[in-house]
């Protein structure tokens, strides 16, 4: 497959594409953020769109796009009607202009770069208006990320989950879908683009923050970090591979329903992983073309699922080696604006 079908291989590459081609039309059924309502009219509006509008959108605009298709990852549930149509023939091959446009447009060149320690920022987060911001973001910088309690936490999920099977081998019962080393002291960073103060303020998965003010910190990356990337299904799969953690219970209903299959599931096991690498990095068309498939192994039978990772993202399982440092800079939206630094006043 070209690079263009890999990322029509894929939901959220599929989803992304949908976005791109709403904002290039016309058509008042994708006009103002509405979305058709319809299979029959998104084909309609997919269908009518000019690729040369979609090479000539701004960064910020191919930006907003993706933002909204991370936006509705869900890998807790099937997929969504949407989704569905996206991958049916009609509609891939409506959608084949619009992506084969975006990725040979400037805004793409930097989406198979690896991970950019000079221009790396960590955003920090309100969750209501009432929320005070806190100075000690990031305070104590010299703690590691405890990988294995992180471990101990995911086996103890693993039991639990296989008694409840043992006693009802046919419930679906949901628990963590993830596939990020989460929950521990691992720190996330992503890249600055111009007019942007963090790739994470528009490209995040499960965001539950207000998604209206953020402080965006400068961040000093230290020495020549190790650095694994993601740049698509395979690059996940030797991951896994290498560094297998089976999690056949805990995963078995939230993958079955994102996936559509039963299969004997796998997660990296991040506290063997940090011993070869300092962090793990997510270029943007690896998001593009891997999140939400079930992703086969090679090294042994089973699977695994990409899940809960955001575009251009960067988990550092060794969080010594970043710190932010200087002042952080206030960002704002509205529902009808995109980011912007809030003046100072």
């Amino acid at each position: 497959m070209d690079t263009a079908e890999h990322v029509l291989a894929s939901p959220r590459g599929r989803r992304f594409a949908a976005y791109l081609g709403y904002a290039c039309s016309l058509d008042e059924r994708a006009s103002s953020y509405r979305e058709p309502l319809t299979r029959a009219d998104a084909f309609d509006v997919l269908a009518a769109v000019d690729a040369q509008d979609v090479a000539r959108l701004p960064e910020l605009g191919v930006l907003e796009a993706l933002g909204r298709a991370t936006d509705f990852a869900r890998y807790w549930q099937p997929p969504d009607e949407e989704d569905l149509w996206f991958a049916e023939p009609a509609l891939v091959i409506a959608l084949t202009p619009i992506v084969e446009a975006v990725l040979t447009s400037e805004h793409a060149r930097w989406w198979t770069t690896p991970m950019d320690p000079t221009c790396q920022r960590a955003v920090q987060k309100r969750y209501n208006s009432t929320d005070e911001w806190s100075d000690r973001f990031w305070a104590n910088q010299d703690e590691d990320a405890d990988l294995p309690t992180w471990r101990r936490h995911v086996l103890d999920a693993e039991d639990r989950f296989r008694r409840y099977l043992e006693a009802e081998p046919e419930r679906q019962i949901s628990g963590e879908w993830w596939s990020t080393p989460a929950p521990s002291r691992v720190r996330v960073t992503s890249r600055a683009r111009e007019n942007l103060g963090a790739v994470e303020l528009l490209l995040a998965e499960d965001d539950i923050s207000d998604g209206l003010h953020a402080r965006v910190w400068p961040v000093h990356v230290d020495g020549s970090p190790r650095v694994y990337e993601i740049t698509g299904p395979e690059a996940w799969a030797r991951l896994v591979d290498a560094y297998p953690l089976a999690v056949p219970a805990s995963r078995r209903s939230d993958w079955f329903d994102t996936t559509g299959e039963h299969l004997e599931w796998y997660l990296p096991d991040w506290a063997a992983v940090v011993t070869d690498y300092d962090a793990v990095h997510v270029t943007v068309l690896g998001y593009l073309t891997t999140p939400g498939l079930p992703i086969p192994l090679t090294a042994r039978s089973g699977a695994s699922v990409l899940a809960g990772w955001d575009p251009d993202a960067t988990f550092w399982l060794d969080p010594r080696l970043v710190r932010v440092g200087g002042r952080p800079v206030e960002w704002c939206r509205t529902r009808d604006t995109l980011w912007a630094p809030r003046p100072e006043t």
